[in-house]
C-alpha cells in the first residue's frame, strides 16, 4: 500500500516524517508543494493548509507531523 506524502523544501516537520516512514521501512511517493499542482491537489482534495500530508489509499492519514507542521 503506497504512501502519498505531500512536502516542502526546508521543512524540518517534513523530514521527521519521511525518517519515520523509512525507519517503519514503508513506501511513499514524494509531492513537493513548490510545485503549483501538488499544492494545489493537496488543499482541495485534502483541505490540507499545512505539510507533511500523509495520504493512504486516498484518505488522509495525518497533517501536519504529530501536531506540528
Amino acid at each position: 500500500m503506497m504512501i502519498e506524502l505531500y512536502v516542502k523544501d526546508g521543512c524540518p516537520y517534513c523530514r521527521k516524517q519521511i525518517a519515520q516512514l523509512e525507519r517503519e521501512g514503508r513506501s511513499y511517493r514524494l509531492h513537493n508543494v513548490s510545485d503549483r499542482t501538488a499544492l494545489e491537489e493537496a488543499r482541495e482534495k485534502y483541505g490540507a493548509e499545512m505539510v507533511p500530508v500523509m495520504v493512504e489509499d486516498g484518505k488522509v492519514k495525518a497533517i501536519g507531523f504529530q501536531g506540528e507542521g
